[in-house]
């Protein structure tokens, strides 16, 4: 099988993050416009990116939930935020749904080739987010991108070591199908 892509092989998201270490702002807008760049249906690009840091990240950390602890060392959260008459509705599917996912990626894969973390995450409070970040009740709140620089620890010969494994994949077999639908059970054989 050919290799992918090291940018997608190298992607995780991390949790060790350094609480120091600030994000300029030119890669701010670099995420940014990578997200910017995704496709989207109809070319609608019914995405908005709410940047916090400073107050903003303070009321932000606030709404995490008890599970996503780890994020209050974030020098930088991203708020992903949309609504469906932003992107378009075809034969009954949401399309926004799918642009934004797409963005995300795009801004995910920007920040690991910075040498970011960027970890996605759905645990938080909506309606307090909305209201902490004044965001129009019309609008979702999608997802938030916990950035940061990783933490490292020291080894023994004094280089720096990322301390977080990389997760494993379901195999193939378990996930792809040719030529239409079959029982996992057969596709496993």
């Amino acid at each position: 099988m050919n290799p992918i892509h090291p940018l997608i092989e190298g992607r995780r998201s991390g949790r060790l993050i350094d609480p120091d270490r600030i994000v300029a702002d030119k890669i701010i807008y670099s995420l940014i416009e990578a997200a910017r760049w995704a496709p989207s249906c109809y070319n609608n690009q019914p995405w908005r990116f709410v940047v916090c840091r400073d107050q903003a990240l303070v009321r932000v950390k606030s709404c995490l939930s008890k599970g996503n602890a780890w994020a209050l060392n974030a020098p930088l959260i991203i708020a992903i935020v949309s609504t469906p008459e932003l992107g378009c509705r075809s034969k009954g599917r949401d399309y926004y749904c799918l642009d934004m996912g797409l963005a995300i990626e795009n801004c995910l894969l920007q920040g690991i080739d910075f040498g970011l973390v960027m970890h996605p995450i759905a645990g938080f409070d909506e309606e307090e987010l909305k209201l902490m970040l004044k965001i129009p009740d019309k609008y979702r709140v999608f997802a938030l991108i916990i950035v940061g620089y990783p933490e490292t620890t020291n080894s023994k010969d004094g280089n720096s070591t990322d301390t977080e494994e990389r997760t494993s994949r379901k195999p193939l077999k378990e996930i792809l199908f040719w030529e239409g639908w079959k029982s996992e059970s057969a596709n496993k054989s």
